[in-house]
């Protein structure tokens, strides 16, 4: 499965209020909980937040994937979000943060999590396709970004 195929467009939130990564991690869960994709967002938000303490997942490039394995979906989701003044994760390379994914696993999921992780982390190595997601003015539009560089 691709990852164009996970992403809802119920699961984009195109200008994310939040000013810290927290913040951020708990309006991304409150989405996903809305979008009927995660059963408990406490345990959702403890799950992200623990595997932040370990280590940033503001990866540079201006992106963070927050993720961790949780009891508190059935399968994999994956959300989106977008900063225009940029959030500070502790990124490896200092910059802001301005586009994030939130992503969780069940724990008896991880093989295909950790495929879904690493074809995300492709994507977002093409300036091109973070260049398409800072312009998609819709989340359809942000579900076709995927779609289009997915085919390539």
């Amino acid at each position: 499965m691709k990852m164009c195929e996970c992403l809802k467009k119920e699961c984009c939130l195109m200008a994310i209020k939040a000013d810290t990564r927290d913040e951020a991690i708990r309006e991304m869960s409150e989405m996903l909980v809305k979008a009927g994709q995660v059963n408990n967002k406490e345990v959702f938000i403890k799950d992200i937040l623990e595997r932040e303490a370990r280590g940033t997942t503001g990866i540079g490039l201006q992106v963070a994937v927050p993720h961790a394995p949780t009891e508190a979906v059935g399968d994999f989701v994956i959300g989106f979000a977008r900063s225009e003044k940029g959030i500070d994760f502790t990124s490896s390379d200092g910059d802001k943060v301005h586009l994030i994914f939130i992503m969780g696993t069940n724990p008896d999921k991880l093989t295909a999590y950790l495929k879904y992780l690493a074809a995300l982390s492709r994507l977002l190595r093409q300036p091109e396709f973070r260049k398409a997601l800072m312009a998609a003015a819709t989340p359809e539009e942000v579900v076709a970004v995927f779609t289009n560089f997915e085919s390539d």
